[in-house]
């Protein structure tokens, strides 16, 4: 009876441990997908491409973690998603141009910054 309760105990630890890499590869697919799209949206070239990709990915990393961690808490599970999304934003206008920067910013949702000279035109 020993054997057999060891037996599954290992059996459902080794498919657990196959899990991890499928999670971790479902997630990397994922943000080959979402860059591939955002890549066609913004005119990414090949290089950025590959840091948008890695940003992507450690993002969709960081909202699984966050999703797991604060199940039970959506007020903090929110404000964790959000701080994610911002330094995700702050990553990402560091490899993209002025013009790709504010296309993601458009296609995103967030109204791009007004520039001073915009602001002096208005009547």
């Amino acid at each position: 009876m020993k054997k057999l309760v060891l037996l599954v105990m290992l059996a459902v630890s080794f498919q657990t441990l196959q899990a991890v890499p499928s999670f971790a590869g479902d997630l990397r697919a994922q943000a080959t997908e979402a860059t591939r799209k955002l890549a066609s949206q913004i005119s990414l070239d090949d290089a950025r491409t590959a840091q948008v990709r890695r940003f992507t990915y450690e993002r969709l990393v960081q909202e699984q973690e966050i999703a797991t961690m604060y199940s039970d808490d959506p007020k903090m599970q929110q404000d964790k998603l959000r701080v994610v999304q911002e330094e995700y934003t702050e990553k990402l206008k560091t490899v993209l141009t002025e013009v790709q920067f504010q296309r993601y910013m458009t296609i995103a949702g967030v109204a791009p910054a007004s520039t001073p000279g915009a602001q002096a035109a208005r009547p």
